[in-house]
């Protein structure tokens, strides 16, 4: 099968464990676009995702952010497609977090917001690179529309409120971990998968033709949507058993490696 498009998950796939971006996989990218092909990223972020990929991807492409809420053109930061929460829904979560965790995360169309600041949001400023404001009136951001809340906490809390919105919602949403000590919240239907599927809509490129490669649990649905779905060797083993290939570690380049051999 011939690749034309893969969607990519950043911390820990294109990143080695310091964070950083190798020569090597910036090499095979530029590789990928030279040959016709494509690269995108799919993030569970907003802030700074943009520019990130701008500095990643030597041409335009639809960006997956948000795990799918919004994708937006690299070049010009266009919403080329989004998905908000209901206003209602989302004040109801916000609640909801609010007894549950160290701290939520908002992201809303008008910027980034934390529900308090503490110990727990100054983690996610410092390993996201994005410094959260300091939410206003929830009603008001509610209002302008909210693309997914990240809620955060020690492991044994995220564990036990993720169960609890499975079992019994307060509102229609979808849930999953991108690490253990956060929780994604999200609108019905959204996820890296949904949002690979406009990408790949938008770009004219058959499902087949489709690559996805991560590390988390929040990449699952992309890795089952994809014509090939690759897991990282540093993934856990629930992303690997949703993936059709294993790749390297991302310490060994391993999507560099899964570019060289599947897009070129």
């Amino acid at each position: 099968m011939a690749y034309a498009l893969m969607a990519a998950d950043y911390d820990l796939t294109l990143t080695n464990s310091d964070r950083n971006v190798s020569a090597h996989t910036r090499e095979a990218i530029r590789a990928v676009y030279d040959s016709g092909k494509f690269v995108t990223l799919a993030s569970g972020r907003l802030g700074g995702s943009a520019e990130i990929a701008r500095e990643l991807f030597p041409g335009d492409v639809p960006l997956i952010l948000g795990n799918g809420a919004l994708v937006q053109s690299c070049m010009t930061g266009e919403t080329l497609a989004e998905t908000l929460m209901d206003e209602a829904d989302a004040l109801t979560l916000l609640r909801w977090c609010r007894r549950r965790a160290s701290a939520a995360i908002v992201y809303g169309r008008s910027g980034i917001y934390t529900d308090r600041e503490n110990t727990a949001s100054e983690i996610y400023a410092q390993r996201s690179s994005c410094s959260p404001r300091l939410l206003p009136a929830p009603e008001a951001i509610a209002r302008e529309g909210i693309y997914k809340i990240l809620l955060l906490g020690l492991p044994v809390a995220v564990r036990r409120a993720g169960k609890t919105l499975h079992a019994d919602p307060p509102c229609p949403i979808d849930c999953f971990t991108s690490s253990p000590e956060a929780l994604e919240i999200v609108p019905p239907g959204v996820n890296k998968g949904s949002g690979l599927a406009r990408a790949a809509e938008l770009l004219g490129i058959p499902r087949e033709e489709t690559v996805a490669i991560g590390d988390g649990e929040n990449d699952i649905a992309m890795l089952r949507w994809a014509g090939l779905g690759i897991a990282m060797a540093n993934a856990p083993d629930s992303v690997k058993a949703a993936a059709d290939v294993i790749a390297p570690h991302c310490d060994a380049d391993g999507a560099a490696w899964a570019m060289e051999k599947y897009l070129l």
